[in-house]
């Protein structure tokens, strides 16, 4: 799956991790609106991975788009989502989607398990 992280999401493992397991992972925009992140990741056909779920959930809303993956915060340290957990997650979703996941806003913590 063609991803570009937000940079609320980017950790240096994350980013190993699903390039590990074949993800074409963008270097993610750093400093820049969210809205600059949104135009990088269309015009480069990728889908987002983000935790900042209410700004990209508005920037998807009615407009024609590759994709959206949401991670929900907790704020539990023993059920937030780590890089591992992430990483094996959106694994599923591209098993589960193996034509793309374009047009669909999903949350990724929902295929942690």
């Amino acid at each position: 799956m063609r991803l570009c992280v937000d940079e609320d999401t980017a950790s240096l493992e994350l980013l190993s991790r699903l390039r590990t397991a074949g993800h074409g992972v963008m270097d993610p925009l750093r400093g820049l609106a969210d809205i600059r992140c949104w135009r990088y990741a269309q015009d480069s056909g990728a889908a987002v991975l983000t935790m900042n779920v209410r700004d990209f959930v508005a920037l998807a809303e009615g407009e024609t788009h590759h994709g959206v993956l949401l991670i929900y915060r907790e704020n539990d340290p023993t059920t937030d989502m780590m890089p591992t957990t992430i990483a094996a997650a959106v694994d599923r979703v591209a098993e589960t989607y193996p034509d793309g996941i374009a047009g669909q806003v999903l949350t990724v913590n929902a295929f942690r398990w």
